[in-house]
């Protein structure tokens, strides 16, 4: 009983799986200062490749076309951080400026409403000391937000240096590590692997361009929605709700609570400017699913909504910000090769019962 457990198809996927998900998780763990760099440089790799291979086919060399692409990228990169870097450290200093502003307001509004709620129910109870803690506590999760954001901008110059070093040699070697690694399965795993590594890199490239466009779309919107209603920092606030984007079904909420923190901060308060600025990320989002998703991202992943929601969760409270952003691929990939690791293990179970009968 136990050798047929054993050897049963599923038990040797699990086995193997996990083999390969310890390897994953302890060079995730060897790599961990230089994760975001490689997550960087990966992503750009799916971007970059088909431009390398454009080149390659108009004979140039390996070593031409990676620096032909390593060139462009560095030029994209120095003409963005040029343009819009200076606007984005000016309306990061606005916003911090303002945050005092903004939480005194926010705060007199809730210890009035308080105030209210108390004097309607004839209840005699210290509410507004409770929502003054309550407010000084979120006023400071806000001012350490904004000095992340300041770091974040600081680490750039790290980041600047060490991605187009990154993406180069991906661009140039990673198709003969690739195949180097492939060519030393055994004979028997030889066409699972191919197949498995096929599928992976077809859905990931195809994901992650399509989470860029996507991202890029939404910051666009969002920032011309935000200018428009005359908020003293669109294009922060446009760069935020891109980014956060990356984020299935969570980010879009989380995109919509610095926005609404400013208009509920005007003096005098404003609502028809709260439900402006939520209207924003509504329309952005309408147009996202819409238009969007259907055209650029639609059947990129094959993953049920509460499986996103769960693994978003999972992978926001163990890894933070980028555990939330890398969550639908990483649970994507090893969906893919679970199934391909399945797929080739009970297609060689049954030809092997086949051939012993």
């Amino acid at each position: 009983m136990l050798q047929i457990l054993i050897q049963h198809p599923l038990s040797k996927t699990f086995f193997v799986f996990s083999v390969i998900c310890t390897v994953l998780i302890l060079m995730a763990v060897l790599l961990a200062p230089l994760l975001i760099p490689i997550i960087i440089a990966f992503t750009l790799y799916a971007l970059l490749e088909p431009i390398s291979a454009i080149f390659e086919r108009h004979e140039l060399s390996r070593n031409a076309s990676s620096l032909s692409v390593l060139l462009i990228l560095v030029a994209i990169g120095a003409l963005s951080v040029s343009l819009l870097l200076p606007h984005l450290s000016m309306q990061l200093s606005t916003l911090q400026s303002q945050l005092p502003v903004v939480w005194q307001s926010i705060t007199t509004m809730g210890n009035d409403f308080n105030q209210h709620i108390t004097a309607s129910l004839n209840l005699d109870i210290q509410s507004s000391g409770i929502s003054q803690h309550f407010f000084n506590q979120v006023d400071s999760w806000g001012k350490s937000a904004l000095i992340e954001g300041s770091n974040l901008l600081i680490s750039l110059s790290v980041l600047l240096v060490l991605v187009p070093i990154f993406t180069f040699f991906l661009v140039r070697d990673f198709r003969s590590f690739r195949n180097n690694l492939l060519d030393k399965l055994p004979n028997s795993s030889f066409e699972m692997g191919w197949l498995i590594y096929y599928r992976v890199a077809h859905q990931l490239q195809g994901y992650i361009r399509g989470i860029m466009i996507q991202s890029a779309i939404m910051c666009v919107i969002t920032t011309i929605g935000f200018y428009i209603l005359g908020f003293d920092s669109p294009f922060l606030l446009g760069l935020v709700a891109g980014t956060l984007n990356l984020i299935p079904y969570v980010g879009p909420l989380l995109a919509m609570v610095l926005p609404v923190l400013l208009a509920l901060g005007h003096t005098p308060v404003e609502f028809w400017l709260v439900g402006a600025a939520v209207s924003v990320i509504l329309i952005a989002q309408i147009i996202d699913n819409v238009i969007v998703i259907p055209a650029v991202i639609a059947n990129a992943v094959n993953l049920h909504p509460l499986v996103v929601i769960v693994g978003i969760i999972v992978f926001g409270n163990l890894f933070g910000f980028i555990g939330m952003v890398v969550a639908i691929p990483v649970i994507s990939t090893l969906n893919i090769i679970f199934c391909g690791l399945h797929q080739g293990i009970k297609t060689r179970y049954n030809l092997k019962l086949k051939s012993s009968n």
